[in-house]
């Protein structure tokens, strides 16, 4: 099992177990990494973490299908219409479609807010979130060092 914070209800914590991706409440504690889960349109939880028995490693996972960040090339994009694509596409094969692809939402920021920033949009919506993380590798070392050290969820 791997301790998560939930990066959308501050304070909820949840157990993954990564072969079957699936969720139980957890107490409180040190977590290593934050979970997302499904809202309208979603059909599994996603995962960023970097613990347990391959510690060295941090992982994005969408329900049961987990993938080496190091290993995958992550984007998010907004479309037109007003709804976002995440894809997550094996950077090693280079067969060049996605092997995984999110059609979702882009989340509500409520009403008008002259103050809302790129800073609000990466807190309200968690694929943008991964994509800008995993961007660089030095961006995955820095957060594959926290997640390994632990964190309190708050």
């Amino acid at each position: 099992m791997t301790r998560l914070s939930d990066y959308d209800r501050h304070g909820r914590v949840w157990d993954l177990d990564p072969a079957s991706g699936l969720l139980s409440p957890a107490p409180g504690g040190s977590c290593h990494g934050f979970v997302h889960l499904p809202e309208k349109g979603e059909h599994a939880a996603a995962a960023l973490y970097g613990a347990g028995e391959e510690a060295g490693t941090l992982w994005l996972q969408f329900g049961a299908r987990r993938w080496d960040c190091a290993a995958v090339s992550v984007r998010q994009a907004s479309l037109p219409d007003g709804t976002r694509r995440f894809t997550v596409t094996d950077s090693l094969a280079g067969s060049g479609g996605p092997e995984f692809e999110l059609p979702y939402s882009a989340p509500d920021s409520g009403p008008f807010d002259p103050a809302y920033d790129w800073l609000d949009e990466l807190a309200d919506d968690f694929y943008l979130w991964v994509a800008d993380r995993l961007v660089t590798a030095a961006s995955r070392q820095t957060l594959l060092e926290h997640f390994r050290a632990g964190f309190p969820a708050t």
